[in-house]
């Protein structure tokens, strides 16, 4: 699947109702891991979440309050419950995967489209992993991914009251991980490189950017009181993820592991294509700037998997137009090749990341190969 130089259209009535097998494959997603999340005991950073939820407040040294804010929540409702704390998690990369599949929609892409990217992003080593865990970064993903998608609602109808949403969602992603201020960095960028700095001048723009500051304003209120203890101890956790190698071949796994491998080459055609298409160029640049500025940084390579979703969904849809310049033949050939793929590398990230067997060789596999599970 790659590129067109077809210009991305909207969605007629009918592709606009082919989002129900997004619906089914986030259903299934959840449901996998609903059934396999009990397998293996709680992570050493689940049982800081777990210590946190127990004395709520509105920041924590490690990272903002609303995870475990939701931790207490799932205390309360689930009690010691591997399945019932995991829950959130997988109701979250379950909205990463809808989300996703809406982006390529409403980006005007069919059914083929929107079933690739949720496939695609389903199947992607973070998700699967995030949704395998709870912790902050399982949160952090879908609020990278709702800001993507209000986004492309913004851009497509012209619609300034999406800054709204917009401002909603990253006043979450503060209070959820402080990372989130390189996504802004890229929303800024490109609001001013591009044609969307009219915004600058629409009032609803300022109302978003008051919203996020109103529902940071509490943990912010925290860090000064604290003396941003938070800082310095993430510079210390940073000095030691440096010097221990864990931020080496940054710009290989934005490849490998980023997103699925086997769908590098759609979400390559869909940055290119936000390049391309001035319309939805902002887009482009909410990829690049946290990229680059994480590889300055020398940040780890999952800090910018919340930016993938939204590449897929363009390269997806400009993937299938191109498809239906093709004879059938190609069309469904080229089509089965990419599904085939793109499974055969979800199945095999799924038996490394995944709790599936609590014995058995599937076990020992996937605690020879992924250091979190053991």
């Amino acid at each position: 699947m790659v590129a067109s130089s077809v210009p991305v259209q909207r969605a007629t009535p009918g592709e606009r109702a082919s989002a129900t097998p997004v619906l089914i494959i986030a259903a299934l997603f959840g449901m996998a891991h609903m059934l396999t999340n009990g397998q293996y005991g709680f992570h050493r950073d689940e049982w800081q979440f777990l210590s946190d939820a127990q004395r709520l407040d509105w920041g924590f040294v490690p990272y903002p309050p609303l995870t475990a804010a939701l931790e207490h929540l799932g205390l309360k409702m689930f009690g010691l419950s591997l399945i019932g704390l995991r829950l959130f998690s997988v109701l979250a990369q379950m909205l990463v995967i809808i989300a996703s599949g809406l982006m390529a929609r409403d980006l005007g892409g069919g059914r083929l489209a929107q079933t690739f990217t949720a496939v695609a992003v389903a199947l992607s080593p973070l998700p699967l992993f995030w949704a395998t865990e709870f912790q902050y970064s399982s949160f952090d993903l879908l609020w990278w991914v709702l800001i993507a998608w209000c986004t492309i609602r913004l851009l497509r109808d012209d619609e300034p009251r999406w800054w709204m949403a917009i401002g909603l969602f990253a006043g979450l992603g503060m209070q959820t991980k402080y990372s989130m201020t390189f996504e802004l960095a890229g929303v800024l960028v490109g609001v001013l490189l591009t044609d969307a700095r009219r915004y600058v001048a629409n009032r609803w723009f300022w109302v978003g950017g008051a919203i996020a500051l109103l529902i940071f304003a509490p943990n912010l209120v925290w860090l000064i009181r604290h003396d941003f203890i938070s800082y310095h101890f993430l510079q210390g956790i940073h000095a030691r993820d440096v010097h221990q190698g864990r931020a080496d071949g940054f710009l290989r796994d934005q490849l490998l592991l980023g997103a699925n491998l086997f769908a590098a080459p759609v979400w390559l055609a869909g940055l290119f294509a936000y390049f391309k298409h001035r319309h939805y160029r902002m887009l482009a640049w909410m990829y690049v700037v946290p990229v680059v500025l994480f590889l300055l940084a020398r940040g780890r390579f999952y800090y910018t998997g919340g930016a993938y979703p939204m590449v897929l969904a363009m390269g997806a849809v400009v993937s299938e137009r191109w498809l239906r310049t093709l004879r059938p033949t190609w069309k469904y050939g080229i089509s089965s090749l990419a599904f085939a793929g793109v499974f055969a590398v979800g199945i095999y990230a799924t038996l490394r990341i995944v709790p599936i067997a609590s014995s058995g060789p599937l076990r020992d596999f996937a605690l020879k190969n992924n250091t979190d599970l053991r």
